[in-house]
């Protein structure tokens, strides 16, 4: 089994649940298990959205949105909201977004555009203590 770095956008302790980024490590084999769907993403440069929480699903609730960047890279704002801060996540990087609470992330897509894959994952990764 191989173990994967992903960056988590997730809620913070605090009463505002602001999102922050929690880097973890998981078995491959546990995200194959819990893939709900896939699709393959192009997006261009520049393309941006404001705050915005990851929604829960229709049926399963809760879940989390896993990508993985093949080319470019994207920048994820996280934080309070009046002083959002800034992680790009460039070719081979991974990044889940559970932040389902507070005021959510932002995020702009790098010069060079974007190719990645979107699964939706059943329920969300389980983050440390």
């Amino acid at each position: 089994m191989s173990r994967l770095k992903i960056s988590v956008v997730c809620c913070d302790n605090t009463p505002e649940k602001l999102s922050q980024i929690v880097e973890i490590e998981v078995d491959s084999a546990l995200l194959d298990e819990l893939v709900l769907a896939d699709t393959e993403q192009q997006l261009a440069a520049g393309e941006a959205k404001g705050l915005h929480n990851a929604a829960h699903h229709e049926q399963h609730g809760p879940v989390t949105y896993l990508q993985e960047v093949h080319e470019g890279g994207f920048s994820i704002f996280v934080g309070a909201p009046d002083s959002l801060q800034e992680t790009f996540i460039g070719t081979g990087g991974r990044v889940a977004f559970i932040d389902d609470q507070g005021p959510g992330h932002g995020s702009k897509v790098g010069p060079d555009g974007v190719r990645r894959t979107l699964r939706v994952l059943k329920g969300h990764l389980e983050l440390p203590s």
